[in-house]
């Protein structure tokens, strides 16, 4: 089985498990972080695993729920199996699964290889690699082209932030929406990195994101031809465990870090 199929065929049947128990009484569990998780999440989660361990038992697993799995090769695979919990436990059709995999260079940094996203209720499959482009159900995809930031549609999210760290986050917006034409906050960065890829938002912001909500998407909108780069980064440059993300057009992601 080749990556994309494996990748395909595993977030098909995590994504069935999501489906068949959209809409029912969820048992809902709150993190430390007071961010939800579902029974929804666990049961996606562990489809995900099984088929890795099956087809990759070297690899070392990085999952939102279940944390990191140990393995003894030098690849990793970074899963978030349901980003956009609260879209989904309150019917809001918003959420997506994400599965990267990368693997570990010298410093102990994460260079993601491959990465998808898989947007069920569009029935859409992300899917970019290293080096090889990116598509969305086979056809190719590239970031919006380049205009005039007033005219620019973008998206960010807030996460679960509290008190003065919210209020820095909204001071940040504030500077941005006054010099664009537009913003959106949809809460799942993945799927909003993938609908950057895509070319339907310019950019995308956001700050106090895990690897799991950031690692596919990254990959998918350089290799649509994109700019990705942490908050502090003078240029272009990006660490999936970095201080915050910038995503887009290069345009555009260099005129949000200017307003950051």
């Amino acid at each position: 089985m080749n990556l994309y199929d494996f990748f395909a065929s595993t977030m098909l049947a995590a994504a069935s498990e999501l489906m068949r128990r959209q809409g029912q009484a969820l048992k809902t569990m709150i993190k430390a972080d007071t961010s939800v998780v579902t029974e929804a999440d666990l049961a996606s989660e562990k489809v995900i695993h099984d088929n890795i361990l099956k087809y990759f038992p070297n690899d070392t697993i990085l999952s939102e729920e279940s944390g990191r799995t140990p393995g003894t090769g030098s690849h990793v695979w970074i899963v978030d199996p349901l980003d956009g919990t609260t879209n989904y436990s309150n019917g809001y059709p918003f959420f997506c699964i994400s599965i990267a995999r990368g693997r570990f260079v010298a410093s102990g940094r994460i260079e993601v290889e491959q990465g998808a996203i898989y947007d069920p209720n569009r029935q859409r499959l992300y899917f970019a690699e290293l080096g090889k482009g990116a598509t969305v159900n086979g056809q190719t995809i590239k970031v919006a082209a380049p205009r005039d930031f007033a005219k620019c549609f973008l998206v960010t999210g807030f996460y679960y932030m509290r008190e003065d760290i919210l209020q820095k986050e909204i001071d940040r917006f504030s500077r941005v929406a006054q010099r664009c034409q537009t913003i959106r906050r949809d809460g799942a960065a993945a799927l909003d990195l993938a609908y950057t890829a895509e070319g339907v938002y310019d950019a995308f912001w956001e700050v106090g994101l895990a690897p799991w909500d950031i690692a596919a998407g990254s990959i998918l909108v350089r290799e649509a031809g994109g700019s990705v780069r942490n908050y502090s980064m003078t240029q272009d440059g990006f660490d999936i465990s970095g201080h915050g993300i910038i995503a887009g057009s290069p345009n555009a992601v260099a005129e949000i870090a200017g307003l950051l």
